[in-house]
């Protein structure tokens, strides 16, 4: 495999079912353009944890345009794994990211993980607090887990010509269109983890980065983080591509550096 030799540290990108290609083994056979070389500093539990949920955050918010510095961004179900790197995400490009949770228990918490403001939902009045937040603009994009009913409320808070995008399906509830009354001005669309790591191009521009940018700080492993290996001879790194979609006109592959946490605002 180019770029690579017998013994090199990997790590294996989220590019495929794990029933297509099963990752929990000590020697596994995967697709080439999943293969990302790993630096000597990042052990292998950091590096299979970071990949699913960073990719899940990066490709809806950063390769989509819709988190731009200086912007508000809404992260529902903001103390996922998915969630933490929404954050992170936002600040690293210079958005203010605005969390959700259900309770108080969490708040300090997604502060101190480097949320500007965090809506207690249970609590607080969510379009309410989002216009305080953003004076009156309110946020352009939503990044949403629950789906169901509550996507009315959350379009509420939306600004003019923002998005919402639902990447998950917590409430398994049907999830309505946003009323009318946002239209035309609300645009709303779904997203999935394989949209962005199936693109053979971005999965390349990746690995070429990850060598040259700096590793990530820890992140809480999760249970269907694919595994990281080492490449062998006899066990060559091929199989089946999938393209899926990706916005050409943006490229912003930072390798591991686009994964790495910020430190949280002073105070926080």
């Amino acid at each position: 495999m180019a770029g690579l030799s017998e013994g090199d540290p990997v790590a294996v990108v989220p590019q495929f079912l794990q029933t297509d290609y099963g990752t929990y083994g000590d020697h596994v056979v995967v697709p080439a353009s999943a293969v990302a070389p790993r630096p000597a500093e990042v052990d292998p539990v950091r590096a299979a944890a970071v990949w699913m949920a960073y990719i899940t955050a990066y490709g809806p918010l950063v390769e989509s345009r819709r988190v731009r510095p200086g912007g508000h961004v809404l992260i529902t179900a903001a103390s996922s794994s998915v969630g933490l790197a929404a954050i992170q995400i936002a600040r690293h490009v210079g958005a203010i990211p605005i969390a959700t949770t259900r309770g108080p228990g969490k708040r300090q918490r997604l502060l101190e993980a480097g949320a500007a403001h965090v809506i207690v939902t249970d609590e607080e009045d969510l379009p309410a607090r989002i216009e305080e937040f953003t004076g009156g603009e309110g946020v352009r994009p939503a990044f949403d887990p629950v789906a169901g009913p509550g996507v009315e409320t959350l379009a509420q808070g939306i600004a003019p010509g923002g998005f919402l995008v639902v990447y998950g399906a917590l409430d398994p509830r049907p999830t309505p269109l946003p009323k009318a009354r946002s239209f035309p001005a609300l645009n709303s669309s779904t997203y999935t983890l394989f949209e962005t790591p199936r693109t053979p191009s971005a999965c390349a521009a990746r690995s070429r980065s990850s060598t040259r940018a700096s590793a990530p700080a820890p992140s809480t492993p999760s249970s269907t983080a694919p595994s990281t290996s080492r490449t062998r001879r006899g066990a060559p790194l091929h199989g089946r591509e999938r393209a899926g979609r990706q916005d050409r006109r943006h490229r912003h592959p930072r390798g591991w550096g686009l994964l790495s946490p910020l430190a949280p605002p002073a105070g926080r």
